[in-house]
């Protein structure tokens, strides 16, 4: 006879970038298992991979996890974890100037009211010239992950990864996906550019939405006021 197996509790919520509205169940102990090892192992693919599966497995929805921005993982994860594990995390926060070790305060993360903030001067719809713009897409977790691994001087991958964001070029009422077209004719079409106008894009991505929060504390050492964003899972964890 088999085991009995316990149901999960449903709840609710919205992926930031499609505003579409999901249902989800709290990670399982295996799950849970999953994400300690791929965390222990410090690679960066490993735990990309862990956390795309996650969340897969615990959205109902038919949804594909590699085609997320970070920031819907960043805030999926975040929604996951408060209903699995607990809704409030403490986070030590030290001073910039002391080097006391007394000089840092505790600090308790609400995950359930973290929200994803977007800059008034940001959008996806970007006019470069006369009628003809593009339209962006935002970067995958793979991507970002990519971007980061980067020494800074690969200029081609960056150019590469840059116009794999690019989702569209309107011209006028005629629009032109990207998917269409070969990738050498995307990156004609953005090496013929200005200066002004390559700023308009890079503008895109300097400004994406990010999960964060303000956090202002008081140093207990040399009462120095401090405010700072903690961003990025690794902060919240």
């Amino acid at each position: 006879m088999s085991l009995p197996i316990a149901s999960s509790p449903k709840y609710k919520l919205t992926i930031p970038s499609s505003k579409k509205s999901v249902t989800f169940r709290p990670f399982l102990v295996k799950e849970e298992k999953a994400l300690m090892i791929a965390q222990h192992s410090e690679n960066s693919d490993t735990m990309i991979s862990t956390l795309k599966s996650v969340i897969q497995s615990c959205i109902t929805e038919q949804i594909r996890a590699d085609e997320l921005a970070l920031f819907d993982i960043e805030y999926i994860f975040t929604q996951l974890r408060a209903k699995s594990v607990g809704e409030k995390v403490d986070i030590v926060l030290k001073c910039d100037t002391c080097t006391d070790d007394k000089a840092q305060v505790q600090y308790t993360i609400d995950l359930t009211k973290l929200q994803v903030t977007i800059p008034e001067n940001h959008n996806k719809t970007i006019p470069l010239f006369d009628d003809v713009g593009v339209m962006m897409k935002y970067p995958t977790l793979d991507v970002i992950n990519k971007i980061e691994s980067l020494d800074g001087k690969d200029i081609d991958t960056v150019f590469n990864i840059i116009c794999t964001c690019i989702d569209a070029v309107y011209n006028g009422q005629e629009i032109f996906k990207a998917k269409d077209q070969t990738p050498e004719e995307v990156n004609e079409f953005v090496n013929n550019l200005t200066q002004d106008q390559f700023a308009k894009i890079q503008q895109f991505f300097d400004t994406m939405p990010k999960l964060e929060e303000l956090v202002k504390y008081k140093c207990p050492v040399c009462s120095k006021d401090h405010e700072k964003y903690i961003r990025g899972l690794d902060s919240f964890f």
